[in-house]
């Protein structure tokens, strides 16, 4: 059942900036709640029998919140999958973790794999087979007590990237029990937001969204 129409953050001539809820998937899955099932319905015009174009741009995980690129035909689809792929667009999230990271600003690497089996992703220091190198930014923002809040500016893009480098570095995000997170945050939702995003629009002008802090991330900023 759809509990609640998408949030539009910035609108252009062929594509939306969503503020994705957490706790719902991206993709369409069958009859589940998903941002794509609330775009085709949302987005549909009246009286019309055919489903509208929803592109999937990029993804964000079911229990992470904020800005996502959605497309509304084919021709901006494959102009901003390529923006992507060229390294074009900029990210920036808030994570809030259980504990704070080796230093109150730096870099992280790893290489990461996907384990198949159980969904998740492995990360390690060195190489190992399968893996890809992965590297983000971070900075610490606030802290309050036993929760630090920074920003995370991923440098390449992959499977739960954030999720598991946080995790490796020692400092799991609050409620992301599938990386060692001890501490409960809500149904199908974990502390990290996708607060920022850039990118160049079809035409080549560079957009910058920006998906407002959740009340997580606020009440540790004004402690």
């Amino acid at each position: 059942m759809l509990t609640a129409p998408l949030e539009i953050l910035h609108e252009g001539k062929s594509y939306y900036v969503i503020n994705k809820p957490a706790g719902i998937a991206t993709e369409k899955n069958f009859t589940n709640d998903t941002v794509e099932a609330r775009a085709l319905v949302q987005w549909k015009r009246p009286k019309s029998t055919k489903d509208p174009f929803v592109g999937i741009v990029h993804r964000l995980d079911r229990p992470v919140s904020g800005a996502l690129l959605l497309a509304r035909n084919k021709s901006t689809l494959v102009a901003l999958n390529r923006a992507f792929e060229e390294k074009q667009v900029e990210k920036s999230y808030v994570a809030l973790t259980e504990t704070p990271l080796p230093k109150e600003a730096g870099e992280l690497r790893h290489y990461i794999a996907r384990d198949k089996f159980n969904r998740k992703a492995i990360a390690a220091d060195r190489p190992m087979p399968g893996a890809k190198e992965a590297v983000l930014n971070y900075r610490l923002l606030s802290a309050g007590t036993d929760r630090y809040l920074y920003e995370i500016t991923p440098i390449t893009g992959r499977f739960h990237q954030i999720r598991v480098q946080l995790s490796a570095a020692g400092a799991p995000i609050i409620g992301d029990v599938t990386y060692g997170s001890t501490r409960i945050h809500e149904p199908n939702a974990i502390c990290l937001h996708a607060h920022q995003l850039t990118f160049p629009e079809p035409d080549g002008e560079m957009v910058a969204v920006e998906a407002a802090l959740p009340v997580w991330a606020t009440e540790v900023v004004s402690s």
